[in-house]
């Protein structure tokens, strides 16, 4: 709660100086189109050039997939309040550890929230945005705006290795008090890859990940497993102060 009202106020204080205002954009555009607004909006492109220089330095990661789509249970506890939600999502592969994501949730079979990203193996989200179907406009654009450290071995992990991001983000047309985060990911021994659906075969490497905020607390935690024969990882658990979450993948079609 406490870090949105912050980054609420810093985009205010944005638009202030660069006079012009922030642009908004409609619900409508995102929901009638979002595989085409994902594609258009969620690309390397859209990064800094700093960004990413450091995040592509290094061997090229193969491109193992060319897309994924997936359909998602969650079982949630929200400071007590127990809930079920379904999720549509979809990987879209852009090549070197780029990865689009796009998650639609729902509950009782309709659909509520929009999330759109561009993560770097699934893992860390480089740029998301987040539309709430039934609001007149998406909210803006959260990005990473710095990087300081990159530990690029995260889109490949090693059992017993740790993987280190720090970065400063912010909204896209924020241009000052970015929010600096640290994320620290340490990778556990091999399991198969049917652990996470039944038709996945090879091997997984688990992730467990820790974010600390710009207090040095850690603010949440995130489980992923990373699928070897693809270069991904799918998300299995989230846990923060308030919320608590378990997902689990219920079917998978995979393009190759």
């Amino acid at each position: 709660m406490n870090k949105s009202a912050f980054i609420k106020g810093a985009v205010i204080s944005a638009c202030v100086v660069v006079i012009a205002g922030c642009g908004t954009v409609d619900t409508k555009t995102v929901v009638s189109n979002s595989d085409g607004y994902l594609a258009t909006n969620f690309t390397a492109a859209q990064l800094s050039q700093p960004v990413r220089t450091i995040v592509e330095k290094g061997d090229v990661l193969p491109k193992l997939f060319e897309r994924i789509d997936f359909v998602s249970s969650a079982d949630i506890d929200e400071e007590g309040k127990v809930s079920r939600i379904s999720a549509t999502n979809s990987f879209i592969n852009l090549g070197n550890g780029y990865i689009q994501s796009r998650v639609e949730y729902a509950r009782n079979g309709v659909p509520y929230r929009i999330n759109l990203g561009l993560t770097y193996a699934g893992i860390y989200r480089l740029k998301s945005q987040t539309v709430f179907v039934d609001r007149s406009n998406a909210y803006q654009p959260l990005e990473t705006k710095e990087m300081t450290r990159f530990d690029r071995g995260l889109g490949k992990p090693t059992a017993g290795q740790s993987y280190t991001v720090e970065t400063k983000t912010g909204m896209a047309p924020q241009l000052v008090n970015f929010t600096e985060e640290k994320h620290v990911c340490t990778a556990g021994g091999a399991v198969p890859a049917s652990t996470v659906h039944a038709s996945l075969s090879g091997t997984a490497i688990p992730l467990d990940c820790t974010m600390t905020g710009q207090a040095g607390v850690v603010v949440g935690k995130a489980k992923f497993v990373w699928i070897a024969d693809l270069g991904v990882a799918f998300q299995t658990e989230y846990t923060s102060s308030r919320t608590t979450a378990q997902y689990k993948v219920e079917s998978v079609s995979i393009k190759k």
